[in-house]
């Protein structure tokens, strides 16, 4: 049964969470330290370090950039001056344009501060570009990893929304992603597919543990503590160049540290994966990222995590009391119910925070998880094999059934997108986030403590519905 003397991590984490808020509050320059400028909105020259692929605007393209002596700048160039005497307005990684213009913040939209967004991303301003001069072309080497083993799988024949597809499952990398092909996945209930996070960790995860211990044959290595450790320093070491390999983007750093806690609880004799762990792993983020609390990615990765601990085995429970085992049989059975308690699980759990950043749900999230997850488990090591193959006649024909699956992926995500009814909008505050999270916990008191938690549960309802209408 809960209790904070068998979790105090979670306390910490709460302690931490607390202080971020506060400071947040009373003495932001601490937190956003790094994006001080004291010269901003001023007019003058800056040179700019090109850091990532364009996107395209109505009237410009954007581009991720370093500008010297002031830190991390989105930089916006007009279409019209972009490099039209060579007849190529591509900017390359590593390209270094000078240009007279302005940083700014950036002002609010509504109730949502911009400027205050991209600080907490670690970014100090916007600067729009008229005119520029190109002070270098690309560094040798400069080219991101990323980017390389991306062309690597186009080298094996990977090409359109196929190739798009798959470097956004093994990579993260999603430059090359149509718009419209993110919007179905969106709105299927499959965005957290493009994200490398903790689908894609822990499918490397699991692949690697059966490898070590040989599809479970050699499992009674983890009863003697030299061979417990040297599996557990193997997986570590694997996740964390994994987490390399990907550009060490911030959800997937998160979900490996998240495996690392594990893995070395497992070196402990500890259990593997409890809130106690979960809350462990935020703090150690929060002590070097403080800015991630008011990350999206970190929020959902985290809730959806802690509503699987918490919720998954009781949602089990009540499909034993109706004795699905006795009407059906087999292990296609048990995954398809294990993928649905899952779901259902991770659902509840990020629901609120998704209503309330994009206003809207996915209706059709366990036909897209049903439909989408056996595609994500086979692709994801299909493409990395692709990566490490290449141009090879083995890698050509294992670049095939990647993009068959990919293929599968996108018409999948497609076809829910355009079923009736797929999306319901729905706009909620923060005050009804806190109703919604409130009738969760209260429902799973009523399952563990008395059944007059359900008076709670129905009270937030009512108010929920009140509220929002």
């Amino acid at each position: 049964m809960f209790s904070m003397k068998s979790y105090p991590m979670i306390g910490v984490l709460v302690v931490v969470m607390a202080a971020l808020v506060a400071l947040d509050r009373f003495y932001p320059s601490f937190l956003l330290y790094e994006t001080e400028w004291d010269a901003i909105d001023s007019l003058r020259p800056y040179a700019f370090v090109i850091a990532s692929e364009p996107r395209e605007t109505p009237k410009s393209y954007r581009y991720e950039s370093e500008a010297l002596g002031v830190g991390k700048v989105l930089v916006y160039v007009a279409k019209d001056t972009s490099r039209l005497d060579s007849g190529n307005w591509r900017l390359d990684i590593g390209d270094t344009i000078v240009a007279r213009t302005r940083i700014r913040r950036g002002g609010k939209v509504g109730d949502f501060d911009y400027g205050l967004y991209l600080r907490r991303q670690g970014i100090v301003g916007t600067a729009y570009v008229w005119k520029y001069d190109v002070r270098c072309t690309m560094y040798e080497g400069k080219e991101p990893l990323q980017r390389r083993l991306y062309r690597r799988l186009g080298d094996g024949g990977l090409s359109g929304d196929e190739l798009a597809t798959t470097g956004a499952l093994t990579l993260g990398y999603k430059e090359d992603l149509d718009p419209v092909l993110r919007q179905r996945f969106q709105a299927s209930g499959a965005a957290h597919v493009l994200a490398v996070s903790g689908l894609h960790t822990g499918i490397i995860y699991a692949l690697l543990m059966g490898l070590l211990t040989l599809g479970g044959r050699v499992r009674p290595l983890y009863e003697n503590r030299v061979g417990r450790t040297g599996l557990g320093a193997v997986v570590i070491a694997v996740m964390w160049g994994y987490a390399w390999l990907t550009g060490m983007t911030p959800s997937v750093v998160r979900c490996v540290v998240m495996v690392s806690v594990v893995e070395i609880g497992r070196m402990l004799y500890r259990r593997s994966m409890t809130l106690n762990t979960i809350a462990a792993a935020a703090v150690l983020i929060l002590m070097v990222r403080p800015l991630d609390l008011w990350s999206l990615s970190f929020q959902l990765s985290f809730a959806a995590t802690a509503a699987i601990v918490v919720l998954a085995k009781d949602l089990e429970k009540e499909l034993h009391r109706l004795h699905w085992r006795r009407k059906f049989y087999g292990k296609l059975v048990s995954w398809l119910m294990g993928t649905v308690i899952i779901s259902i699980a991770a659902q509840l759990g990020t629901m609120p925070i998704t209503m309330y950043t994009f206003g809207q749900v996915s209706n059709y999230f366990l036909l897209t998880n049903l439909l989408v997850l056996p595609i994500a488990t086979v692709l994801v090591p299909c493409g990395l094999l692709s990566i490490a193959l290449g141009g090879s006649w083995i890698g050509i024909w294992v670049s095939k059934v990647t993009f068959v699956l990919a293929w599968l992926m996108n018409h999948a995500v497609g076809w829910i997108e355009g079923l009736p009814g797929s999306v319901s909008v729905i706009h909620i505050d923060g005050g009804m986030v806190a109703l919604l999270y409130a009738a969760i916990g209260m429902g799973w008191l009523a399952m563990h403590k008395s059944l007059w938690w359900l008076v709670g549960v129905a009270v937030s309802a009512i108010a929920f519905c009140v509220w929002i209408s």
